[in-house]
């Protein structure tokens, strides 16, 4: 019995994964960028005034583009992407709204938890 619990223990702290980003705004030119991450590997991006041919791009840490969209203008745009299909590395986000380019970096990382626990 103690070592099924300690088995169920191990394999719930091995399934646990790891999303290293923090919410972050940042502002440019009266148009703001909000960024913001959760435990299950999905990410909010929220931007405020996006200006005509503005587009969001996903690189890898290699460059390659994992994804690419034109944005419509409009006062705010919003989406939630779900990262969860993304193996452990470095990418980033670059939005280009009018011109003005910003360029916010996150990385995937998964994440092992050994667990201890008593049984009477």
């Amino acid at each position: 019995m103690k070592k099924v619990i300690l088995a169920i223990a191990v394999l719930v702290g091995i399934s646990t994964s790891g999303f290293s980003f923090s919410g972050e705004v940042s502002n440019n030119n009266n148009s703001s960028i909000e960024l913001i991450a959760n435990s299950e590997l999905k990410f909010k991006l929220a931007l405020d005034n996006v200006k005509e041919r503005a587009s969001l791009v996903i690189k890898d840490q290699f460059g390659q583009i994992l994804y690419s969209a034109n944005l419509p203008k409009s006062e705010n745009y919003s989406k939630i992407f779900d990262l969860s299909g993304l193996v452990d590395g470095s990418y980033s986000f670059v939005i280009n709204n009018g011109g003005d380019v910003t360029v916010k970096p996150f990385e995937i990382a998964t994440e092992t938890k050994r667990l201890v626990t008593a049984v009477k």
